[in-house]
């Protein structure tokens, strides 16, 4: 197992889950250090960030609110701009007594668009993972929906992935009723391809999945729909201790031919950090936590976030689970050069959920080749975002480039985009650039290149 080196500081309460109020461009910001003059590109991630025209609402929660996205382009050692964006959804557009856009979203439950943002066959999407994606434009204005030309008729997760050597987008569907969950594949041209009902035992809350050379991986787990009971709504989900928990295997190359099951003994699987082929092994990493994580309630004091591996072996069936790191840590990535294929380094946020599931303090690198993990510690009053990995140039080694994540300081209510050098991870940042107004508390993003 990797040891932590140290435990971080004090956790006072925080405004980050306070929603941002207006939307704004900012073309010149300051600067701390010097941007890498290779990084060339957009740094954009969502939050859950509710509009005027919604706060105030009885029991709303961050999960539920509209997506409000933050961007920074930057190029040749320069930032160009930092724009934020609410993603102008059918729900919003009637809050704010503006006209829907034409059509309909045909998936069981409207977009909010607030989880994540990818960027496919030349498109940026917003994504949240009970409605149909939104289209956005190289400046974060909404589009509309994008269906993929027409062939998307359900929801999307907010987690797809893209095989790295064919371009291939692999995604699926979850709902409360039958088909339960639903496979697709779109080519690099943005053509689903491949649509493949995965036999599930019941309504389960599918958030994330994986992908190998040959496989796809499903968590089949105990969080299930629910009908809120409170007057106002609510989130749907329940922890069902009678429902199995358990990873299928789904032939990538033969959807139909059916799914192969592994049961676990294990507490919730939140967050993917990759998966991949080893010999007879199908090996997964992802971090194991109680389900507290993602239904949004107050942890117990008890509550385990683990990075975990499992083994799960395609000659005997067994499946073998190891703990890899004893340091609580969510949002795992890596370099997306290596999804699917073995690797050697993770990345990922450190939490703290002793104080509250929102708290997060530095970021964490994994080094799975020599065992060890290193902590950057921004310091006792800053929170870091999800990080995410930035190779230096197109045949870089796969720890060499940057590591991008918004962070918070909770001193002076400012956000700031950090840019750290992954070989030298627990070295000052290479830069740092303030941000004209905070980042609220939010989830996923990604480097758009170019």
């Amino acid at each position: 197992m990797i040891k932590a080196t140290s435990q971080k500081g004090e956790n006072p309460a925080t405004g980050i889950l306070r929603p941002v109020a207006t939307e704004r461009t900012d073309t010149e910001l300051p600067v701390e250090g010097a941007l890498p003059p290779d990084l060339e590109g957009l740094y954009v991630r969502t939050s859950f960030n509710p509009h005027p025209s919604a706060l105030g609402g009885p029991h709303s929660h961050p999960f539920q609110s509209d997506g409000m996205l933050h961007g920074v382009r930057i190029s040749r050692g320069q930032v160009h701009w930092y724009r934020n964006r609410w993603v102008m959804t059918d729900s919003l557009a009637v809050a704010t007594g503006r006209q829907p856009l034409p059509g309909h979203d045909r998936a069981w439950a409207p977009n909010t668009a607030n989880t994540h943002v990818i960027s496919h066959a030349g498109h940026l999407l917003a994504l949240c993972e009970v409605g149909m994606p939104y289209e956005l434009s190289p400046e974060l204005e909404t589009i509309g929906r994008y269906d993929f030309d027409g062939s998307l008729t359900t929801n999307m997760t907010a987690h797809p992935k893209s095989d790295p050597e064919t371009g291939d987008l692999h995604f699926f569907a979850y709902r409360p009723r039958s088909p339960f969950v639903t496979y697709y594949r779109a080519n690099s041209s943005g053509r689903i391809t491949c649509c493949a009902t995965v036999d599930v035992a019941g309504p389960t809350i599918m958030h994330d999945f994986a992908i190998t050379k040959h496989f796809a991986l499903f968590l089949d787990q105990p969080l299930v729909f629910r009908r809120s009971g409170t007057p106002s709504g609510g989130l749907p989900f329940q922890w069902d201790p009678t429902y199995p928990s358990r990873i299928g295997l789904l032939k990538t190359d033969q959807p139909d031919s059916g799914i192969r099951w592994f049961e676990l003994e294990t507490p919730y699987i939140s967050h993917v950090m990759n998966a991949f082929e080893d010999g007879d092994d199908v090996v997964l990493r992802a971090v194991a936590s109680d389900a507290f994580t993602l239904t949004g309630e107050l942890p117990p004091p008890s509550l385990a976030i683990t990075l975990r591996e499992w083994r799960l072996n395609l000659m005997t069936g067994r499946v073998r689970q190891t703990d890899l790191a004893d340091i609580p840590a969510e949002l795992p990535r890596i370099d997306e050069r290596r999804i699917g294929r073995p690797h050697r380094y993770g990345y990922a946020m450190e939490v703290r959920p002793q104080e509250s599931w929102t708290t997060s303090g530095g970021l964490v690198k994994y080094d799975f080749a020599a065992g060890t993990v290193t902590i950057h510690d921004f310091g006792p009053h800053i929170r870091a975002g999800e990080p995410v990995f930035v190779p230096a140039h197109e045949l870089a080694d796969e720890d060499e480039g940057w590591v991008l994540s918004y962070l918070y300081d909770e001193r002076d209510d400012c956000s700031r985009l950090a840019v750290l050098d992954a070989q030298s991870f627990d070295t000052a940042p290479l830069a740092m650039v303030t941000l004209p107004q905070r980042v609220a508390f939010g989830a996923h993003g990604s480097w758009i290149p170019g």
